[in-house]
């Protein structure tokens, strides 16, 4: 193999009889330079923002998210919630009341998911590192207040400091709506605006209107010891796995335990989705740009007969002829791929702490950053090295597999 690779190496660098071979084979090796580097920066994009969107859900995502399976409400009085709270690993533990409900600020009005919580919760999640306008204060003495994302102040027209409150309204438990006079059959609960949070993600700002848990239980017509759901927050040197392995059996089938990716698991799956099959549609070009190896190889094969009836006087087999020209082809694949590999690290990595590419020009746009985010993971850059040379590998094999023979 050691004389194979030292033949395939002279012809790859020696000049050629014909210079259509060394433009061929040029292009080839720059087609597949530019798609690796393509695939590199694609990807490392797609890493990019989804961390950047994970990061957001996590200013209100815990770590661990305790549902009943059937039903709405569980009590937190109950000894398996209990024992939940007292384990190790749990930083903070706080009960969560939601349910859908209308708000209204004079004629604007939309429908907000109200969320109850305890004055743990701020300790629970990164709530204050997002907050806009305000502070989260749900309760002072007797007093309780509201905390609403950017995009729902927008859509009902509050400000904060408004003189008067906003309106929410939730269905009354056991009562029949009538429809000649529907407000009889709402619960109607008047709050000021305390605060103003913002993620830059709508469904985020749009979807949350904080209350106090009390406040939310008398609301909604629950008694006082029910929730929705319990929310975690673990310890920094917490097993996430094994923390939702001891907690999903603390609880039992009756409860759904998830974790961070559990939470929003179609947002994952579908970015999984774009990334790969965007990685599908760069690799279909890395195969065509490699397919020009093809006419490369099989020029070269026809230039050396001569080469090649020399070898075989010599004592060299039909399989020793066509593995040199093969390497030949791998080669080329070879120089392309590390090379636009490297460039592609390159240039993320320039992205990645020079921010060149920009989403947003000076004030204008409103992003949550300024650059296109980037994530460079090693996984990435195993596989597009892998398929590069796999491709390579296999398109280098047919023409040595037959016109090697032919020429011989």
């Amino acid at each position: 193999m050691r004389l194979q690779l030292f033949i395939a190496l002279r012809y790859l660098f020696s000049r050629k009889d014909h210079n259509a071979i060394n433009v061929i084979s040029s292009i080839c090796a720059g087609g597949i330079c530019v798609a690796t580097m393509a695939l590199i920066c694609v990807l490392s994009g797609y890493n990019g923002f989804q961390e950047l969107i994970q990061g957001l859900f996590n200013a209100f995502d815990p770590d661990v998210k305790i549902t009943v399976a059937e039903g709405k409400s569980f009590s937190a009085l109950d000894e398996r919630v209990q024992k939940v709270k007292s384990l190790d690993f749990v930083e903070v533990a706080c009960d969560v009341m939601e349910e859908n409900a209308l708000i209204r600020n004079d004629e604007r009005q939309t429908m907000v998911t109200v969320k109850g919580v305890s004055d743990s919760y701020a300790r629970l999640t990164n709530v204050n590192e997002v907050m806009q306008v305000g502070q989260f204060v749900l309760r002072e003495e007797d007093d309780y207040g509201m905390v609403i994302g950017g995009a729902l102040a927008n859509q009902i027209d509050v400000a904060l400091g408004f003189t008067r409150p906003v309106s929410l309204y939730v269905p009354k438990h056991n009562v029949q709506i009538n429809l000649a006079n529907p407000e009889k059959g709402f619960e109607e609960q008047r709050l000021f605006v305390e605060g103003i949070y913002g993620t830059n993600q709508l469904e985020i700002d749009s979807k949350y209107a904080f209350v106090d848990l009390s406040f939310a239980r008398r609301l909604l017509g629950y008694a006082e010891d029910e929730v929705t759901s319990l929310e975690l927050k673990l310890t920094s040197n917490a097993d996430v796995d094994e923390a939702l392995r001891v907690v999903s059996e603390t609880m039992g089938p009756s409860f759904n335990v998830q974790g961070k990716k559990q939470q929003h698991e179609d947002f994952y799956r579908m970015m999984k989705i774009e990334k790969w099959i965007s990685f599908l549609i760069l690799v279909f070009i890395l195969l065509i740009a490699v397919f020009n190896l093809v006419g490369s190889l099989t020029m070269l094969i026809l230039e050396k007969k001569e080469d090649i009836d020399t070898l075989r006087n010599m004592g060299a087999t039909n399989g020793f002829v066509r593995r040199v020209f093969m390497l030949e082809g791998w080669l080329i694949s070879v120089f392309g791929t590390f090379i636009g590999v490297s460039i592609g690290l390159i240039l993320c990595g320039l992205q990645k702490w020079l921010g060149i590419i920009k989403l947003s020009n000076g004030d204008e746009g409103g992003f949550v950053v300024d650059a296109y985010p980037i994530s460079i993971r090693f996984s990435d850059v195993l596989i597009v090295l892998l398929s590069s040379l796999l491709i390579g590998l296999l398109i280098s094999w047919f023409p040595t597999k037959y016109m090697g023979r032919k020429a011989a």
